[in-house]
């Protein structure tokens, strides 16, 4: 018969975050994120981003577009889904130090919280929009459980090496291409099909919209993997999971001096970069081959992450506690998965045929314009609804598929783990 003094301990459930657990400045931040990212979406929403030249001059209200595409491209376009990534890596980093140090299952909580996450966004590329990035966030997830011992230095340098792997991997397409004398290739926006699609978004029914998302979802892959977006996202994680494992949640305060130099190099250096990147054209230098693509992949492997990581630090130094979810970034980002799918619905209803039908109608000043109304529209509902509950619907249901039991265990003595970024 076993003694029962010599058996082994079962490991604690891990249970999600509770509210007096949580960052004010990194929900503030997430929800800073989420405007961002509705900002750099917008173009493609409102179908701005499928137009030519000619149709883009006859839109009404279009006179500041030419400096607002410019602003939008150094300003926002990629440095908002980095700055998501960064912080999805940091929220990995602090739920693997609790549960390590609770004796939690880590790894089984996390993967099924990879695996909700990546049915939600099929779901939502298939059947509300086709620019989903939380399949790509889930699949990547996973991967970065490969780095869960890796220690601070090494994942600074995995960082380093994923950030800077499109320059290299450029480098040596062009290369290819030279000594090859290959023919100039069309980016993939260019191929046939494509008016179709652009088509069943405007004037289509809603098998029409499934169709087109459907299709436009294998665009989307070969669109991110052409501009070497998948590096930096995994690179952002990295850096975010390094981040997390020196303290920087816990120690914001005794690491000013570090979070002072982000600050400086994201605007003294990753701004000026930025600039320039778009000005050459930004990604859509890099198709076909040549010498200012090379330039373009180097700007933006190196000034985009900088430039995250600056908004990072306006946020990590100058927030100051204010009263919670009442405030709009607050309680944007403590509903991030809801506010973000959200605003896949909502424009989807505002652009597409089969809502008002505005697609290809608005300049992209009127087009941010409604971004920045759509997104404090939301964030007022998030403000409304965490007055009455703890989590966002989205939330809640993600917490329960990930946690299980332990989710109605909270005040039962279940270890808690945070909530990963979204």
């Amino acid at each position: 018969m076993n003694n029962p003094s010599h058996t082994l301990p079962t490991p604690a459930a891990l249970a999600p975050t509770g509210l007096n657990e949580r960052s004010e400045w990194l929900d503030a931040l997430r929800g800073f994120a989420l405007l961002g990212i509705l900002l750099a979406n917008i173009v493609a929403f409102s179908g701005y981003a499928f137009m030519g030249p000619d149709a883009k001059a006859a839109l009404p209200w279009n006179g500041a577009d030419g400096v607002l595409n410019y602003l939008e491209h150094a300003l926002i376009e990629a440095k908002f889904y980095s700055l998501f990534s960064f912080l999805f890596g940091l929220g990995f980093a602090v739920q693997l130090q609790r549960a390590e140090a609770r004796g939690g299952d880590f790894k089984a909580v996390f993967r099924r919280r990879m695996g909700w996450l990546l049915a939600f966004g099929l779901a939502h590329a298939i059947f509300i929009w086709f620019g989903d990035i939380l399949n790509f966030y889930a699949l990547m997830g996973f991967a970065l459980l490969l780095f869960r011992k890796t220690s601070a230095r090494a994942l600074l340098g995995w960082a380093i090496f994923f950030l800077t792997a499109p320059v290299w991997l450029y480098a040596a397409y062009l290369g290819f291409a030279q000594m090859a004398q290959a023919a100039p290739i069309a980016p993939p926006e260019t191929t046939a099909g494509m008016q179709r699609i652009i088509d069943n978004y405007a004037h289509g029914g809603y098998p029409d919209v499934l169709e087109s998302n459907t299709l436009i979802y294998v665009f989307a892959w070969v669109r991110r993997i052409y501009r070497f977006q998948l590096l930096r996202i995994f690179g952002m994680f990295l850096l975010g999971a390094w981040a997390g494992k020196i303290g920087l949640l816990a120690a914001r305060d005794a690491l000013r001096p570090m979070l002072k130099r982000w600050l400086v190099l994201g605007f003294a250096i990753g701004l000026p970069m930025n600039l320039a990147f778009a000005a050459i054209g930004g990604n859509d230098a890099l198709v076909p081959a040549s010498l200012t693509g090379l330039l373009s992949i180097t700007l933006g492997s190196v000034g985009i992450p900088l430039l995250s990581l600056g908004y990072a630090a306006m946020f990590a130094l100058y927030w100051r506690k204010t009263r919670g979810s009442g405030n709009l970034f607050v309680a944007s980002g403590r509903m991030a998965l809801t506010h973000y799918l959200s605003q896949s619905v909502v424009c989807v209803m505002l652009f597409y045929g089969i809502g008002f039908g505005m697609f290809q109608q608005a300049s992209i000043g009127v087009s941010l314009l409604f971004a920045l109304a759509v997104w404090l529209a939301l964030a007022l509902l998030c403000r409304a609804w965490l007055k009455r509950g703890a989590f966002g619907p989205m939330e809640a249901l993600w917490r329960r598929l990930s946690y299980g039991p332990a989710q109605r265990t909270q005040n039962s003595g279940a270890v808690r783990a945070p909530d990963a970024v979204l």
